[in-house]
């Protein structure tokens, strides 16, 4: 059995009774009856999958996933690839958007190269996290992005890279960031206010 299938099969349905207390608590917040929506939602799912009314997030990390996309070629971003590798530079410089929401956190941001088509070898060793899969995907627009053997080593890229050498959770909140041009930052914002709204 591969690492994706082990996580798979390790996965379980979330509590419900404390999913229901979760519920409760948001009910009693000063503010119009699920005023925050979909992000109300997501934090009655964290609570759910946690087994915790307030999720302790004593090791907290922004793990920030790099690489490129091969769509870029097709003239859909306003930036080239080659701009991943000055956000890298900004993020492990820590003047990148992502290290002022980590700082606030009181969080480490960790880069991990998934796929970046520039090189990465003027940055000192051990600062960015190598689980490459490939120099970037495949342009879309004219066939698959990766292959299927290359859309499970990713995954499972990214389960390694949230877990230490000793087989324990390098974090107990990961906020995953993507990096990639094409990007949007959006999902990282949604999951630290879930953080703000549970503790």
């Amino acid at each position: 059995m591969n690492l994706l299938d082990k996580t798979i099969a390790s996965i379980s349905g979330q509590n419900i009774d404390i999913r229901n207390q979760a519920k409760e608590r948001l009910d009693q917040l000063i503010m119009p009856h699920w005023a925050l929506g979909k992000l109300m939602d997501l934090a009655l799912d964290l609570a759910g999958m946690t087994e915790t009314v307030k999720p302790e997030v004593k090791r907290k990390r922004i793990v920030t996933m790099a690489g490129d996309h091969g769509i870029t070629v097709a003239g859909v971003s306003q930036f080239p690839t080659d701009v991943t590798v000055s956000m890298i530079a900004g993020f492990l410089n820590g003047v990148a958007g992502v290290n002022v929401l980590a700082r606030q956190a009181g969080t480490d941001v960790n880069v991990v190269d998934m796929g970046v088509a520039g090189d990465l070898s003027g940055f000192p060793q051990g600062a960015i996290i190598d689980r490459k899969v490939a120099p970037g995907t495949n342009n879309f627009a004219e066939g698959p992005a990766m292959s299927r053997e290359q859309a499970i080593q990713a995954l499972e890229m990214v389960f390694l890279s949230l877990w230490s050498s000793r087989n324990q959770p390098m974090c107990s909140g990961p906020v995953i960031w993507e990096s990639a041009i094409p990007h949007r930052a959006a999902p990282l914002l949604r999951l630290y206010a879930i953080f703000l709204l549970l503790t």
